[in-house]
């Protein structure tokens, strides 16, 4: 069984916008290290605010050994392991959407993810403890910092947490190409939770037994499968941030 080693390492945030979204979060800092750049104003005035040490680097070398990244845009800020939130803040009244990966692996396609996440306004993603990407730098830069203002919840047991939102009023949507049912045949719950496995490896059976259905993406002949931060994207506003059909406008003849 792969484990989330991720854990325990100090999260290194790197690029003007993470940073600042960082800086602007809850979420502790240890200290900024900044070069030369257009936002170092803004962002030693967002770290003094914090009361997070500046470091001020000259060379931009440093900050990208630092960084791991040659495109850290002046800006490095080094920080505690990332905060989960627990699935009770899911639970809550006012949180009526949530987004359940089973198995994600690249952190890449976790920040892409979490940035439409973001955009259709979620109320959260819950990832498992094993066999899955945790929040990383590589995460926070993917989201531009937005990860930050999103509750991201790990847990142990993926399809015992998918019980506690059932429970709670959610339904539970799978996202599998060979299910009959389409996005858009059906009219999306109230209370959603959306479920997608990882890249190549679709959602386990365990995880399928527990969605309450499946759907799938309508494709064109010749295409079979989406990138998972694609598939993600289409799948949140069709279920998630559907257009009001009374609002739409008429196509122009």
């Amino acid at each position: 069984m792969r484990r989330n080693r991720t854990a325990d390492r100090p999260l290194i945030v790197h690029g003007a916008n993470p940073v600042l979204e960082l800086l602007r979060s809850s979420h502790p800092v240890t200290r900024v290290h900044l070069g030369p750049g257009p936002r170092t104003r803004e962002l030693a005035v967002a770290a003094r605010e914090r009361g997070a040490p500046v470091v001020q680097e000259a060379d931009r070398g440093a900050l990208a050994r630092l960084a791991g990244s040659p495109h850290h845009q002046g800006a490095v800020a080094i920080a505690p392991p990332f905060r989960y939130a627990a699935l009770e803040c899911l639970l809550a009244p006012e949180r009526r959407s949530a987004l359940l990966l089973d198995g994600l692996q690249d952190p890449r396609n976790l920040g892409a993810i979490i940035r439409t996440a973001r955009a259709v306004g979620l109320g959260g993603v819950v990832l498992p403890q094993d066999r899955s990407v945790g929040v990383t730098g590589v995460v926070a830069a993917t989201s531009a910092g937005l990860v930050f203002g999103l509750p991201v919840v790990q847990v142990p047991n993926l399809v015992r947490a998918m019980g506690g939102l059932k429970d709670a009023g959610y339904w539970l949507v799978g996202l599998a190409p060979e299910a009959p049912d389409r996005l858009g045949d059906r009219e999306p719950p109230r209370r959603i939770a959306v479920a997608l496995g990882g890249e190549g490896e679709g959602l386990r059976p365990l995880v399928r037994r527990a969605c309450d259905f499946l759907t799938s993406i309508p494709m064109a002949p010749g295409v079979d499968s989406l990138n998972v931060a694609v598939a993600a994207g289409i799948a949140l506003y069709a279920l998630v941030k559907p257009p009001p059909r009374a609002s739409r406008v008429p196509a122009i003849p």
